[in-house]
């Protein structure tokens, strides 16, 4: 990399905006230094060498990346990258019709490109794995190394077209034109504010789940205690939403639903799942079941049950197991955690242990075994195993719970990340309410609204690193603005 071009891209917000001053706006500007935020750069730089990037990351380099850093980064594809076949029919139904069709068709038509984009141009390398779930269709695409991989990968990309990361660099204001376009960002770094201008703005910063205020105001006076399931997700302040409707952007998502996911709470990893609940029953702090445990297959419904475990149980549930979950090949994978269970020989004594009445863990045991019908049971499938005269009832893989030493797992809800964000369109230019593009300003991954209801399972690392590269060749090729 040449002096010249380490000189025209600096290393920090403060070096940005020197040169800013000096020799007229960045090319680019991205917030967020995510899997959507790093495709976006990387695609623009290779499409417009030469040019001016600056990617702002709240964070240090140690914990750049937010959520992607943490994930496992599972995407909804086949082994050659082309979409799994349920792909489309999966998001429209999961979002009740909801999600924008255009979006939805653009991410399925753009996704194995996407793939070979990052593979063969920049190193990420990407396997078949199980999934957490015994029930699963077979493994699914992941990069090598999860998420990390792929902010490391797509970093290093970015240095060598060179362009640059800011780290401690906290966005928190868009500047506009006299026209309304976005012109640059005000920037917070080091106790000091200051301006970077850039012709193009691209935000990249996560949702809210970070912001137990905006939790509380969008999704419910309970919502700020939801904790997020990993480091990441603590620096997505939703920010970036916020300032681009103060400049006239229009919202889109559901904003009073997120993605949340059930986890062990005396764990402190990351993502310390717990998705062994088909096998068992879940129960409430006073032992008495609320859901179906076996409505669906679990990748379907774990959204739903974490849910439900916040909202119905008030965040404190337990998964109740016999001996017999140890005898299902690959249980192991649905237990994340890093804590043992409660365990005791006697569905009495695991109660005391819970602190749930016996009476009344026993009676909840003892109604759900009747309940149960003596039809084979298979845990890879919909088996149809259903209990009888049962409110709620289990649909699938309802076993008797009678086989000592009985397991119970503590289960809350971890929110994994927000629906609401802002309206876009397919080329990811922010709009406004009447559906006009709000000049300069560009939003991706979790910080465009595109899910409602519930969230279909590996799409959402997806659809930052496909609608990013999408983004960062076309503004790369667009006419600069004149403002």
């Amino acid at each position: 990399m040449s002096d010249a071009l380490d000189t025209a891209v600096p290393s920090s917000a403060a070096a940005a905006a020197a040169a800013a001053a000096a020799s007229g706006p960045l090319d680019l500007l991205v917030v967020g230094c995510g899997a959507g935020g790093l495709a976006t750069a990387v695609s623009f730089a290779e499409n417009a060498p030469g040019s001016r990037v600056l990617v702002l990351e709240r964070s240090s380099r140690y914990n750049r990346g937010g959520n992607t850093t943490w994930t496992g980064s599972f995407l909804r594809l086949a082994a050659d990258g082309t979409p799994a076949e349920d792909f489309e029919s999966r998001m429209h139904e999961l979002s009740e019709g909801q999600s924008d069709a255009g979006h939805i068709a653009a991410l399925s038509r753009n996704a194995e490109p996407t793939v070979r984009w990052l593979a063969d141009r920049h190193g990420v390398e990407f396997e078949t794995r199980p999934t957490y779930f015994v029930t699963a269709r077979g493994p699914r695409l992941m990069p090598a190394g999860g998420g990390a991989s792929l902010v490391d990968k797509l970093a290093t990309s970015l240095e060598r077209l060179g362009g640059s990361i800011a780290y401690g660099a906290r966005a928190t204001a868009l500047s506009t034109d006299v026209f309304g376009g976005v012109n640059g960002v005000h920037v917070q770094e080091d106790g000091r504010l200051r301006h970077i201008a850039a012709r193009r703005v691209v935000l990249a910063c996560g949702g809210f789940q970070g912001n137990p205020e905006l939790l509380e105001r969008h999704v419910g006076p309970t919502g700020g205690g939801l904790r997020p399931i990993a480091p990441g997700g603590e620096n997505n302040k939703g920010e970036g939403i916020e300032m681009a409707v103060a400049v006239g952007a229009a919202r889109s998502g559901q904003y009073d639903r997120f993605h949340g996911e059930p986890v062990d709470p005396r764990s402190h990893r990351a993502e310390a799942l717990i998705m062994a609940y088909p096998y068992g029953i879940l129960v409430n702090a006073d032992g008495r079941r609320f859901l179906d445990e076996g409505s669906d297959t679990p990748d379907n419904t774990f959204e739903d049950v974490a849910y439900r475990i916040w909202r119905e149980a008030r965040q404190s549930a337990y998964l109740i197991c016999d001996a017999k979950l140890l005898q299902i090949e690959g249980h192991e994978r649905s237990l994340l955690t890093d804590k043992d269970p409660i365990t005791a020989p006697t569905i009495d004594e695991l109660a005391r242990a819970l602190d749930i009445a016996p009476d009344e863990l026993s009676w909840t045991v003892a109604r759900y075994n009747d309940a149960c019908r003596p039809t084979p049971f298979d845990p890879t499938r919909l088996d149809g195993k259903h209990t009888v005269g049962l409110v709620p009832p289990k649909s699938n893989w309802a076993v008797e719970l009678d086989t000592g030493p009985y397991m119970a797992w503590p289960v809350h809800c971890a929110i994994t990340f927000t629906f609401g964000g802002l309206r876009t369109d397919t080329r990811s230019r922010v709009l406004t309410e009447q559906g006009e593009p709000v000049q300069g300003l560009y939003a991706i991954g979790e910080t465009a609204g595109l899910y409602y209801s519930r969230y279909p399972g590996a799409t959402s690392v997806l659809r930052a690193l496909t609608f990013g590269r999408l983004a960062g060749a076309e503004i790369a090729q667009a006419p600069t603005p004149t403002r």
